[in-house]
Order: C-alpha cells, then structure tokens, then sequence
C-alpha cells in the first residue's frame, strides 16, 4: 500500500529532506533556531511583566467577601463606630451584617520587617462563605488569638507560632504573639499577600481604635438588595458610603491602570521587536533557501510542492525554536521578574507573585511560527521568474542580491509607515500603541535603502584608498547584500526598542523627581511612621514630645502635616493636608492651570483646593468651581484654585490646607511632622535629638528632607520597575540576537573567505575585514534604529502624560542612544572577534564547500 501524499508529495520526503538541510547545514539552522528563541524570549517575557496587579487583590477581596453584596465603608482611617454593624444588622433585607477593621502596620520579627495590613475580623465573617474563611465559623477552625499570618510572610519575618513579634502600628510599638501561619495548601495564593488576620477586639486594643471598625460586609436576601440598599443610604447618611462589596477591586483597578497602559506600551513595542528578531533571524537564511529553491526548480519541482517544503521546515523549525525560546523566556522571568511590583500596597492589599499564564506561552511562541513562516516564505517570490538560474548568476554571493525596484518601494512604504505612525499618535493618542508598533516596522523598511546609499557613499569616498581594509569590506558588505540588511535589521530593532523604552522611563522618573522633590523641600525634617506610605498613616505622638521638640536649639518650628485617602467614586485619591505656614503649597513644577501665587493664597486662606487633572477631567470642573467632596463630616464644597499633574499617585490628589483638614476630617492626629531648623543646625544631629524627644521607638522615623526624597526616589522607581524590567530583558535579547546575527552571517562566509584567500589576501587582512564589516553594519543598523527610537520615545512620552497624568516631559536622549550603540557593539564585537579571527584562518580548499 502506498503512503498518502501532500501535493504529490511524501510526509517522509519532506521528513527526509528537513534532515539533509538540517546535516548539510547544522550551524546555520542552529543558529537561526537560536534567534527565533532569543526573539521568542522577549515576546514571552514581556507579556509576563505586563501582568496586572489586580489579580492578587482579586482573589484576596473575593475570598473575604464571599457572598456578600454591599458594604457600608468609612471614610477614613479613624474609621466608624462599632454600634454601625448592629443598625446594618437589623435593615430590613439584610441577612448578615459582619464588622471588619483594617489598618496599616510594619511586622518586625526576628528575621525582618514587613509592611502589612492587619484585619481584624469576628468568625461571623465564614457565614459569607468566602472561599478562604468557612473554616473560621461555628464548629471549624478557631480564629487564632493572636495574628494569623500567610506562611510566606511568617518566613519573611521570622515567625513561628506561639512566638512574639513587634507590629509598629499607628506610632506605637505593640508585642503580640503569632498563633497561626497558613501555608499555599490552605489559603491558596493568599500565602504571598502581605496581610495579616486578628480578631477585631485583640486589633483594636493594639491600634488604640476602641470600638471603632472601618466597614460592615452586607449578604441581603434574594430578591430583596435594593430594599437593603436604601436602608444602608439611610444609616450612612453624608458621612458613610456604601458600596458594592467588591467596590475595592474597582479602585485598584483605576489606580492600576496608567500602569497597566505604560506596561501596555512598552510591552506591544517589545513584543514586535521580539516578533522582528525572530523574523530577522530567518532572514539570514533566505539566500540559501532562495539557492536550494532554484536547484529544486531545475529539478523538476512544481511552486506547490516547493512551497509546501518551505512550509514544513519552517513549521518544524519555528516549533522547537519557540519552545525553546518560552523555556528561555521562564529562566529570565523568575530572573528579572521575580515580583510584582508592590508600589500600591500601602493603599491595596497586593500579592507579589509573577504568574506564567497558558495564554503568554501560546501567544509567544504563535509568534515565534509566524515570524519563521513569514521569513520561510520570502525566497518562495523568486517562483515568479520563469529563470531559476538567474538566482544562481547574480552578481555577488548567489542570492543575495536586492533589485533597487524593491529597495525603492520598501523606502517609500517605511516613509509612509512614519506617516501614519504620527497621524495615529496625535488624532488619537490611544492609538500610540500602535504607532510604536509601526515605528519598528518602518525601521526594517528604511534599512535597505539606508544600506544601498551609505554603501555606495562610502565606496566613492574610498575608491583611492589604498593599505586599508575599509574597501574590501564595503565591497563584501554588497556582494551579501541580504545577509548585511539581516544584520543590520536586528541591531536597528534592537537600538529602537531600548532607546524609545529608556527614553520614556527616563523622563517618567525625572518628572517624578522633580515632582517629589518639591513636595518634600517645605521641611528640613520630616518625621512619620517611616514607610512607603506617601505620608498617609496617621499616628499619636509620646505624651510631651511634641513641646520637647520645640524646646531643641537646633529647632526653629514645628508643624502638623495631615492627609490620607479617600475613596471618591470609583478613584481612591490621596489627600495632602498642608500647614497654611509651609513653604509651598502647590508644587510649582506641576501646575497646569491657575496661577501659582493666587492659588496658594487662597489654599492658605482655606475653603479652596487643587486637584489633579483627571479629578478636574472626571468632574468637568474648571478653576473658580465648586468641588463637592465626601468627608467623614459630610460633604465638603470647595473652590477649585489650581490644577496640577496626578503628583505621581496614579488616581489624582487633593491638596487643601490642614486647618479644613481638621476641620472636614474630625481628626488632629498628624500624618507627619515638618520641623524647619536653624540656619546653621547639623541635621544629622538635629534628626537624632528629634528621635531622641520621641523616646527613639522604632514606630517613628526621622529623615532628612533629602533621605526622605530619596526613598520617594526609590518608591517612584518601584513603580516603574515592570519598566525596567522589560527594557532590561530587551536589551539582553539584543544583545544575544546581535551577536547571534553576526555569528549566523559569519557561518555563510567561509567559502567567500576562502576565495578571497585564493586572491591573495592575508588572514589578518580578512579579519579586520570581518570587524569592518560588523562595525559597518552595527553603525548603520544603531543610526537607523537611534533616530526612530528617539522618535517613538518622544510619542510615548506625549501619551503618558496625556493618558496616565504623570509628569513625564521629554528631553532629548542623545547620551541615551550613544551608550545603547555602544553597549551592543561591543557586545557584537567581542562576541565575533575570536569566531572571526578563525574563519578569516579558512584554508583555500574551503572554496568547494558550501
């Protein structure tokens, strides 16, 4: 019996001729193979680091929540009273009515510190049915009588059970004992969230909050949720909200999402670049594939039948490349990737695990196939030429050559591909995406026309110079003209990808900055509960330590800084509440609308505010308005005096003067302290005696304006970590592709080099050569992708000021661009030169191989 056929033609054929292409030619499809990974990698990684944050928070709300549908919610954290959750309970409708507290505190144990939030709970809380809490209910486990914390943070820590630990809260330094540690195989994923469960009357005790919660979890009955709802509104009045009981999920959301979009970008740019590099390294192979075609032809073989050849080899070899590449992608994952970025977590409760999902592994490698059928298929054009052989008779190395007629549309398609590129970034900014997408493709357009005329330059400009290399290589680069463009490619994808990334991180972090930096120069101490908080946690200072402060030498003032968040709508803003007598009460460097000296008169006489451009956005509001804003005293109305940027917390903020603060907020507890000093004070000292009026507990921290900028420094570059995640594992990946680029077109060399050896040139004149042409090709390649890189940077900067309301002005990043060429040439250049030094050692006899 026969074996069935594809177009006329075997599966054990096309099996027996991959192998023969593959043995014939190991090197060269290793090497492709490895490109195809190396791109495979980036596309895989960066889908990774463009996971978004709120699944962790998800699962942790869900779990809680369980069947619940609303929640009447504080507005602050001082909280509501206690006797809230009896009058919820008795609304007709509802079901169950559970109190929850929830506070910020640092867990110190014996192997370190970790911020946490501490939720103090009743075993009422499993009749909700959570998917993490039925075993806390009548007849189950017992809520432990100290802390229950996730096994994860009880490691981090130190703990053990039954052991003490330090929990820093609301300024003070609390013992308690740990009573359980709940691992994977109990809470799931909750084990890596930096949380912490106690009951409610052992949290309130240790927070000072005496019957005080921060919001009742509501299960209506069937049919009756609007019923309950109006009683809620009824109870809550103008002073609570009430909300869907997952409304948290809401908030992270919308503080997640200029993250989500900056990620977003920066991911599809170095997505394609991945795409591209894998589709570059295949190029490298098309002159043989386009001479293996010819001899198919003149064989005797129909298109289809070559086709489906190309087809199989490159479904094959974009297979195993690609799973080779996703297993690179999880080494440099757990690598670079090792946590998601906890920058939020003060304000959401945020898990840090990376998650390696199903889709990431089928998206990369689809595009690792695609990008190898794509390149594959490039030499199947040469079936349109009713004369194979003329492959084999082009000038120059057989199949290299360009026709200027493809050269010509390419340039004019990658000048339209711009075009079109800045038409979609400034008629809708949303499309900038994208534009960054296209940007990369117009760089590959671009090349070979760039190539041919720098080419041809530099052969008029060297026609007379004589003892120099410089133009046999230009000769060499246009005899293996494909080849040379390949290499080129890959190296201008590589400078366009790292230079429009680092370029747009680079203006993010100096906008945030500056921005910081003049938040925090209106003191030259600062004294707070000391975490990543953006000075939100409120604490009660040792009794008389506030006037032994004052009585320091080294002190001239003292000043109350409040503010905190606050859940308006579905944004959780953050709320600076400044002293009428500080220095500055706007920072002048993110003003967009108002005047800066009006403004700040009127935010010191009180009654007005400045928001952020989205809250202005969001409420249509313009300078001279009315703000209506919910307080824990009602609702506040003030007048709009300035607009600014969202001063670098992604919601937006809300600064007004501490005395409204107070005022609105029924609270003196301060957020921090602002201590001016003498002309002359050594701060140092001055930062020490303060620590020393406050009993020096651990629970406060004293820094200097600038070490407190600095961690604000640190905190910014938090949030843009994924950032730098991603621009890092690009510039990994290009380099790798780089180097690999070269080596695949230094294989195809040897029996050229072999000629050239029976023309009479030396091994060392070859290999200078070969680093000429390397040189040649990186600098042609880096120019082509600085200048397109420079303008994607400049897009993606104008988008995420428009679109995330981050300070983020461009500068020019020419240092930028020149240290990126830099750092890949040489990495291209050590890699090759030992490889190159040894092909350039080819004997003649090499020129009857290949």
């Amino acid at each position: 019996m026969r074996s069935p056929t594809i177009l006329g033609v075997r599966p054990t054929v096309l099996l027996g001729l991959y192998r023969w292409r593959v043995r014939a030619h190991p090197g060269k499809e290793l090497l492709a193979a490895a490109g195809v990974a190396v791109g495979v990698a980036l596309i895989f990684g960066v889908l990774v680091a463009n996971t978004s944050m709120t699944r962790s928070a998800g699962d942790l709300v869900r779990s809680i929540v369980g069947s619940a549908q609303l929640q009447l919610a504080a507005r602050s954290t001082d909280g509501m009273p206690a006797g809230v959750a009896d009058q919820v309970a008795a609304v007709p409708g509802v079901r169950n009515a559970v109190p929850v507290l929830r506070v910020q505190a640092t867990l110190v144990g014996p192997g370190g510190r970790r911020p946490v939030q501490v939720m103090g709970v009743t075993p009422a809380l499993a009749e909700l049915d959570g998917t993490r809490t039925q075993g806390w209910g009548r007849g189950g486990l017992p809520l432990a009588q100290g802390l229950t914390l996730p096994a994860t943070v009880g490691r981090a820590v130190g703990a053990e059970p039954g052991e003490h630990v330090r929990l820093l809260i609301g300024g003070e330094e609390r013992a308690v004992v740990v009573g359980t540690l709940l691992g994977s195989d109990t809470i799931g994923t909750l084990d890596g969230m930096p949380i912490a469960v106690a009951p409610l009357a052992l949290l309130q005790v240790l927070a000072g909050m005496s019957d005080r919660i921060s919001q009742v979890l509501v299960q209506t009955d069937p049919d009756r949720l609007a019923e309950a709802r109006r009683g809620l509104e009824r109870v809550a009045g103008d002073r609570l909200d009430v909300t869907a009981a997952d409304h948290e999920l809401r908030l992270l959301e919308t503080t997640a999402r200029p993250n989500d979009l900056s990620t977003g970008l920066f991911a599809a740019i170095s997505a394609m670049v991945g795409f591209l590099l894998a589709f570059n390294a295949i190029l490298l192979t098309v002159p043989e594939r386009r001479r293996w075609i010819a001899e198919l032809r003149m064989q005797g073989w129909a298109a289809r039948q070559i086709v489906l050849t190309l087809l199989f080899d490159a479904l094959v070899l974009g297979l195993l490349a690609s799973g080779l590449g996703v297993l690179l992608g999880i080494v440099l994952s757990r690598t670079l990737f090792d946590a998601v970025p906890a920058y939020l977590a003060f304000a959401f409760p945020l898990g840090t695990q990376q998650m390696l999902t199903a889709g990431a592994v089928l998206v990369a490698i689809a595009g690792g196939v695609l990008a190898t059928v794509i390149a594959s298929l490039l030499p199947t054009l040469d079936l349109r030429s009713p004369r194979p052989d003329l492959v084999l008779a082009q000038p120059g190395e057989a199949g290299e050559a360009l026709r200027p007629a493809v050269t010509k549309t390419l340039a004019l398609a990658g000048l339209a591909t711009i075009a079109l590129a800045t038409l979609l970034a400034m008629l809708a900014p949303p499309l900038t995406v994208a534009s960054g997408v296209l940007l990369a493709a117009a760089t590959l357009l671009l090349i070979p026309a760039a190539f041919d005329i720098s080419t041809r330059l530099l052969a008029r400009a060297l026609a007379g110079v004589r003892r120099s290399v410089l133009p046999l290589a230009v000769v060499e680069l246009r005899a293996a003209a494909t080849r040379s463009i390949a290499v080129a490619c890959v190296a201008a994808l590589a400078v366009y990808g790292c230079v429009a990334i680092q370029g747009a991180r680079s203006d993010l972090i100096r906008g945030l900055d500056r921005n910081f930096g003049d938040y925090l120069e209106t003191a030259d101490l600062w004294v707070t509960t000391g975490g990543d908080d953006l000075t939100t946690n409120s604490f009660r200072l040792p009794a008389g330590a506030l006037a032994t402060i004052e009585r320091l030498p080294q002190v001239r003032s003292v000043r109350r800084y409040q503010g905190g968040l606050l859940d308006v709508e579905d944004r959780r803003l953050w709320v600076i509440a400044r002293p009428a007598e500080d220095r500055a009460m706007v920072p002048a460097s993110q003003l967009l609308a108002g005047d800066l000296t009006a403004a700040t008169d009127q935010l010191r006489a009180g009654g007005a505010v400045a928001i952020s451009q989205a809250i202005a956005d969001d409420r249509q509001l313009a300078l001279g308005d009315t703000l209506e804003l919910p307080t824990p005293a009602g609702i506040a109305h003030l007048r709009v005096a300035a607009v600014t940027t969202n001063l670098g917390w992604p919601p937006g903020a809300v600064i007004l003067n501490a005395t409204d603060y107070r005022h609105w907020w029924r609270s003196h507890a301060p957020t921090a302290l602002q201590i001016d000093l003498q002309p002359r004070a050594d701060r140092a000292l001055a930062a020490r005696a303060v620590h020393a009026a406050l009993g020096d507990t651990p629970a406060l921290r004293v820094q200097t304006a600038a070490e407190r900028t600095a961690q604000y420094a640190s905190l910014s570059r938090q949030g843009l970590r994924s950032l730098q995640q991603i621009a890092t594992l690009l510039l990994i990946a290009a380099g790798l592709a780089v180097a690999l680029a070269l080596a695949a077109a230094l294989s195809q060399r040897r029996p050229r080099l072999a000629w050239l050896k029976v023309d009479g040139f030396s091994s060392g004149q070859l290999w200078r050569s070969v680093l000429a042409e390397s040189t040649l090709v990186l600098l042609l390649g880096g120019v082509a992708g600085g200048l397109t890189g420079l303008y994607g940077h400049l897009l993606a900067s104008r988008w995420l000021q428009i679109a995330t309301g981050f300070p983020a002005p461009f500068s020019l990043g020419g240092l930028e661009v020149a240290a990126t060429v830099g750092l890949l040439a040489a990495i291209a250049l050590t890699t090759i030169a030992i490889p190159g030094w040894l092909a350039a050692r080819v004997p003649p006899r090499a020129t009857f191989q290949g």
